[in-house]
């Protein structure tokens, strides 16, 4: 049985010699506090008496017997306030050893018992509460109580300050300032009363300060219980003698609770027995005299032998430290977080002691407190209160430098002196004087070995708030990096996670621009970047999978592939670089995330540099890609611990001896090698970048059947029934089958700008990303328009579902890259085209002839056009249309568009395009023009689709330069001079009439016959069709086209760049003769010019302000034309000589 207000026995044994009595009364050990029995030790009151010190301050230990002695001096002191000549508590003395001194011939019992007043009050009566104003109500409350002991004493020699004051401190309505004083009224009262000095009995003075330690409110509490004391004390006039007494807490974990055996025989002192039975240690301590045993508890004897243990273990702990294996473990937790590593030397300490099972939490906390304890820039702290449940144990692990901001609760015993510890840290590369981390470890215990893995997230998910001793971790420190470890019997777990501090912040970025693939740059190199981890999140949610994901290329694919590596590659030993690489990143505010962070074994193959020109070195290039990897993991691992079977086919592919059988299962032998074996406890992620470029490769070089197969069962080893995969990324720019790889397999997503429903904002930046890339680089937000026109407008997704104004990140970088802090006069240039070369795109637009397809140049005219997209494309020769249109989807020269954006569009469409598109050579004078045009836009306006279809567009002006240079390109092979073009527009604006017939004519001469004739139907718009081509790959200023003017509509219509105030007008005839001549020609060019000057097509533009107009008449036949001009009033130009 314990006293309420005593945490330890009162019983502490002396030299056994000394006789003493012992009293068994009920009432005398109910009065004093006792717990079952009393010792005499009234002896104490004389040497109190005859102290000369009015104040007596005495510091022992909890379990001292303090409390009791102060009970007894207490009741032999304190008169009755009613009757001072009926003494009640004389007869609890007249039995002990007090009542056998005398003073002056007089006892002492005679002398002093019952003769003053007492005023007694113990600090732990007052509870701490959770703020400074409750804990202070509290105290309230206790003066309250303090009162009413001394209710029905008589106030009249009191003050009316004094009176008022008594009052309120009866009715609990005092204020602050009125309870600094209480005590010290209280006091007054009495002495005023009785007209006798008091005894003052004050027990833990500073229990409330020491419990409010670690709160917010310290230094309120402090001052207030300092002005208390000084209040009660700055008049002593009252005081016969005070008896204070305190707690010196011993350094935190001064005691162990250990089970000690006895020793029995002299066996028990070799050095095999103490090892095999390490708790024989504390019972040599105990016999040696280092140690004494209370209340089951054993704690150092004295200071002067804790100096001694200083001494004699910190040399110990040094010289453990410097052994490389104790320093690598601890950097195990503090540098690498390695939760296999660490689970393994627990598990081998831990087996190599005989614990039982009640003691077994216990002995694991000492093993990781002892480890722990050996570095000495560290330091362990512990709760002040070992309040923790049964089956919890926390402590903190945290470097000197940031150890002030916890006011030094920590132990003290595991720090030796480093007065060099800052100077220390400036060479220690984990050390960042920028963010303030702390270690924080906590160990659970569970009842099966299968329960050990949710053991160790019950022990993350202990204490979310971070409270230790009172103090908020997340308030003060940067970065928590917390371990969950959870035991059962011998076998424990271990998962860590990374927490950030309320006011944590990254490190703002440099203002360096990158443009790569390689993430390690932007750490290393200090390269500004748009944080994209929002992708990891992604794949934690979304567990275990296989994912296709397709983009364009420069859209980051390969940024992304080895931001994930970096995020779930788990480190080799001793590497720390990067530990705070996601630190503030998006990934890193959802704390369970991290729980994942460098944890897996992740194996990377990027096929991006294959160059190969035959099949077998495509077989050498795989091999020494597969080779590259094997070597990288074998640095990775204890490669020893494989079977000697294994090693041998390892040894085999790395050296790249194996044949293509087994190569096609390497990787799947390679995942098998490292989880089997347990060098991870997690599963192997599998990340393989632009896939398709092997493929594209051996299509291109002639050898892509015999090389198919190869691939396919490459990749189908990896991904299909891989039991050893945890998940897997596949990237590339186009969706070559791949889906026949995995026949069977029901877990591959393929995440495409058709439909991607999980990372479509994870590839291109954003509105919101661009903003912050703008600001970041001084450059004004005004330029975003023009910076949309150039590098937005791409889209992802379908329907609901799909996400627009995605930019183009390549380009976007570029641009910024040269156009940091401008103001204005920015340079726009087509990055993303000129940064690599696409032969398959090439030789798509040439085979297919796009450039005649009205379609095709409807879209360059920036319509929103409707199409048939294939979801799986194989490679071939010849492409269909609609195969054509997903390659340029994927490659990213076309983007989707929606719904919405093609009802839009068709409202506003050009009226001079329509009728290119409408089929037909010319309308009819007496056709109504807008009703035909609203015609053709209500049908184009209910167009439903069906499967495969989609709205495209082409999403920019970067990519619309992209389609006029490739597409002049394409035209080179079969225009001996390309200058035809060129050199028809330029004669068109210095009116050169035998330049604009002799290279037209040219022009036409190159073209097939399934150019212009492929379509019968179309024959008589083709040659309208053509000439828009033209006009839109020269980029013609002010293009129009079927635009109405004085009482008709005119073909083609545009200012002349040359000269102002000068118009040119162009009307297309085509001669309907089976046998056409120049003359027929000749005619039609008169029909064409008559037309223009009498239907006044120049009307609309006269009012515009010009004044000279250049009319064109141009009349086809077949592969023939004649082009004749009139300029206002002047009589109608030919050619020089016959076409």
């Amino acid at each position: 049985m314990k006293r309420s207000n005593e945490n330890e026995n009162d019983f502490i044994s002396e030299n056994n010699e000394k006789k003493r009595k012992i009293i068994d009364e009920n009432e005398l050990i109910k009065k004093f506090l006792c717990s079952n029995f009393y010792i005499d030790k009234t002896l104490l009151i004389k040497d109190f008496i005859e102290d000369k010190s009015s104040i007596i301050r005495v510091i022992t230990p909890s379990g001292y017997g303090k409390t009791v002695n102060l009970n007894m001096l207490r009741y032999f002191f304190e008169m009755n306030y009613k009757d001072e000549n009926n003494n009640e508590n004389k007869k609890f003395f007249e039995n002990l050893n007090i009542a056998k001194e005398t003073k002056d011939g007089e006892s002492y019992i005679d002398l002093y018992q019952g003769k003053f007043p007492v005023v007694y009050i113990n600090f732990d009566d007052i509870y701490l509460k959770k703020s400074f104003d409750e804990t202070i109500e509290n105290f309230k409350r206790f003066v309250q109580k303090l009162y009413s002991y001394y209710g029905n004493i008589k106030n009249e020699n009191l003050s009316d300050y004094e009176k008022e004051m008594i009052k309120k401190f009866k009715n609990c309505k005092a204020n602050i300032y009125d309870l600094k004083v209480s005590i010290g009224i209280l006091c007054n009262w009495l002495y005023n009363t009785f007209k006798k000095k008091i005894i003052l009995l004050i027990d833990n003075y500073d229990s409330l300060i020491l419990d409010s330690l670690n709160t917010p409110f310290f230094n309120d509490l402090y001052f207030f219980n300092q002005e208390l004391l000084s209040n009660i004390f700055q008049n002593k006039r009252y005081i016969f003698k005070s008896f204070i007494t305190d707690i010196d807490y011993l350094l935190q974990n001064g005691f162990i609770e250990k089970s000690i055996p006895k020793l029995l025989e002299f066996e028990m002192l070799k050095k095999e027995y103490i090892n095999n039975n390490r708790d024989i240690i504390w019972t040599l301590f105990i016999k040696f005299g280092y140690l004494i045993v209370d209340n089951n508890e054993l704690k150092i004897k004295n200071k002067e032998i804790k100096e001694f243990f200083k001494i004699k273990f910190s040399y110990w702990k040094d010289n453990l430290y410097n052994n490389s294996k104790y320093s690598e473990i601890i950097d195990l937790f503090i540098k690498n977080y390695d939760e296999e590593k660490i689970q393994e030397f627990l598990e081998n300490s831990i087996n190599k002691v005989n614990y039982s099972r009640n003691e077994n939490l216990n002995k694991w906390y000492a093993l990781i407190y002892s480890l722990l304890s050996l570095n000495n820039e560290y330091v362990i702290v512990t709760k002040n209160k070992y309040d923790e449940k049964n089956n919890i144990r926390e402590l903190l692990y945290v470097h000197k430098d940031y150890l002030d901001r916890l006011n030094n609760n920590c132990d003290n015993n595991n720090n030796s002196n480093s007065n060099n510890s800052n100077e220390s840290n400036k060479k220690n590369n984990q050390f960042n004087p920028d963010l303030s981390k702390i270690f924080y470890i906590t160990i659970n215990i569970v009842t099966e070995e299968d329960e050990i893995k949710e053991g160790c997230i019950q022990a993350l998910d202990d204490n979310e708030k971070f409270l230790f001793n009172g103090k908020e971790l997340k308030n003060i420190y940067d970065k928590i990096i917390k371990f969950g470890i959870s035991i059962c019997g011998k076998k424990c777990g271990v998962i860590y996670e990374i927490n950030y501090g309320n006011k944590f912040k990254r490190k703002e970025m440099a203002t360096k621009v990158y443009s790569g693939e390689n993430y390690d740059d932007l750490y290393e190199k200090g390269y500004y970047f748009i944080d994209k981890t929002r992708m990891i999140n992604k794949l934690i949610k979304e567990g275990n999978a296989v994912y296709l994901i397709t983009r364009p290329r420069r859209f980051g694919k390969s940024l992304n592939l080895k931001m994930i590596q970096k995020f779930f590659e788990k480190r080799t030993k001793g590497d720390s670089k990067g530990n705070d690489v996601f630190d503030g990143l998006e990934v890193s505010k959802d704390r369970k995330n991290m729980r994942e962070c460098h944890k897996y074994p992740v194996i990377y193959l990027n096929f991006n540099d294959n160059e190969s020109k035959t099949y077998e070195s495509a077989i050498m290039y795989l091999k020494s890609k597969i080779s590259s990897q094997f070597k990288y993991q074998r640095e990775k691992i204890d490669f020893k611990k494989l079977d000697t079977s294994d090693q041998e086919v390892w040894n085999k592919i790395e050296n790249e001896e194996e044949d293509m059988n087994k190569l096609n299962e390497s990787i799947h032998f390679l995942c098998q090698c490292l989880i089997e074996e347990k060098f991870y406890k997690r599963k192997c992620i599998v990340l393989i970048d632009e896939y398709d470029k092997i493929l594209i490769n051996s299509f291109e070089n002639g050898y892509y059947e015999m090389f198919i197969g190869i691939v396919r069962s490459f990749f189908s080893n990896i991904f299909k029934g891989n039991e050893y995969l945890y998940f897997g990324i596949i990237t590339g720019c186009l969706g070559l089958e791949l889906k026949t790889f995995y026949s069977g397999l029901n877990n591959i997503h393929e995440h495409t700008l058709l439909s991607d429903h999980l990372f479509y904002d994870c590839y291109g930046f954003t509105e919101s990303e661009l903003k912050k890339n703008l600001s970041h680089f001084e450059i004004p937000l005004e330029e975003e328009n023009k910076i949309q026109k150039e590098y937005n407008g791409y889209s992802c997704g379908y329907g609901n579902r799909m996400i627009k104004n995605l930019y183009n990140p390549y380009s976007i970088m570029k641009f910024i890259s040269n156009n940091k802090n401008k103001k204005d006069d920015h340079l726009f240039k087509n990055y993303w085209f000129n940064s690599e070369s696409d032969t398959v795109l090439n030789k798509i637009i040439k085979e297919n002839e796009f450039s005649f397809k009205k379609d095709f140049l409807s879209l360059l005219y920036g319509n929103v056009i409707i199409v048939e997209i294939k979801e799986i494309l194989t490679l071939k020769k010849n492409y269909l249309k609609d195969e054509v249109w997903t390659v340029l989807l994927h490659s990213g020269y076309i983007t989707l568009s929606d719904k919405e954006g093609y009802k839009q569009n068709i409202k506003e469409m050009d009226d001079q395009i329509i009728k290119l598109l409408l089929g037909e050579s010319k309308l009819n004078e007496n056709d109504v023009n807008e009703d035909l045009i609203k015609k053709y836009k209500n049908n184009q306006l209910n167009k439903h689709l069906y499967n495969n279809m989609y709205y495209i567009k082409i999403p920019n002006n970067e990519i619309f330069n992209c389609f006029i240079a490739k597409l002049k390109e394409s035209l080179k092979n079969e225009i001996k001079d390309n200058n035809y073009i060129n050199n028809f527009i330029n004669g068109l604006f210095n009116k050169d009439i035998d330049t604009i017939n002799s290279n037209l004519n040219d022009y036409l001469t190159c073209l097939s016959q399934y150019h212009l004739f492929a379509n019968e139907k179309d024959y008589e718009n083709v040659y309208q069709v053509l000439l828009m081509q033209i006009f839109i790959f020269c980029k013609i200023y002010g293009l129009s086209a079927e635009e109405n003017s004085g009482s008709g509509r005119y073909d083609f219509g545009f200012p002349n760049r040359n000269k102002e105030k000068e118009y040119i007008l162009i009307e297309v005839k085509t001669c309907k003769s089976e046998n056409c001549d120049d003359n027929l020609l000749h005619k039609e060019c008169e029909n064409a010019i008559n037309q223009i000057i009498e239907k006044k097509y120049k009307m609309k533009h006269e009012k515009n302000g010009y004044s000279t107009f250049i009319n064109y008449g141009i009349a086809f036949w077949k592969k023939t034309c004649r082009i004749e001009m009139k300029i206002n009033d002047n009589e109608i130009e030919g050619p020089s000589k016959k076409l």
